[in-house]
């Protein structure tokens, strides 16, 4: 046997016993702790997100910053448009300091100016546009085929 050859079943071994390490102290599978975090924000993200409109969504900003945290390579992108879209319009009404409530049919109450009211339009814009709905669609397909587990976002 060459030396070459022994070398490799030694190291083998030793590989995997290092990498079975790794992923238990260093996390374990990113889709099981994707999974597992997803499940624990399920209940207080259907509450959440109950409250309906655009209130409910930036009272779930951070459920969504955590989920995105650990989300897999393939909806990391996903959760980032989420995340920054609603983040962008919790922003723009902060800066104005009013709250999303605060608007009736879509009217900006007094003293919001134009300038303000343009901000905050243009976020809702974005947090409704078709990139952010296909977003939506494909993190809560993988919560299903994944995870399985049924998000509404």
């Amino acid at each position: 046997m060459t030396s070459l050859r022994v070398a490799q079943l030694l190291v083998a071994p030793l590989l995997a016993a290092s990498l079975t390490a790794c992923l238990t102290a260093c996390g374990g599978d990113p889709i099981d702790d994707y999974c597992t975090s997803l499940k624990d924000h399920q209940q207080e993200l259907t509450d959440t997100l109950g409250e309906g409109g655009p209130s409910g969504l930036i009272a779930a900003l951070p459920i969504f910053k955590d989920l995105e945290r650990n989300a897999p390579d393939d909806i990391e992108k996903d959760w980032t448009r989420l995340t920054t879209v609603v983040g962008d319009l919790d922003a723009a009404l902060e800066k104005a300091g009013v709250s999303a409530d605060d608007f009736e049919n879509g009217k900006p109450p007094e003293g919001v100016s134009q300038a303000e009211a343009k901000r905050i339009a243009d976020a809702a814009t974005a947090v409704s546009s078709k990139k952010t709905q296909q977003a939506s669609v494909r993190v809560q397909q993988q919560a299903r085929d994944v995870c399985h587990t049924s998000l509404t976002l």
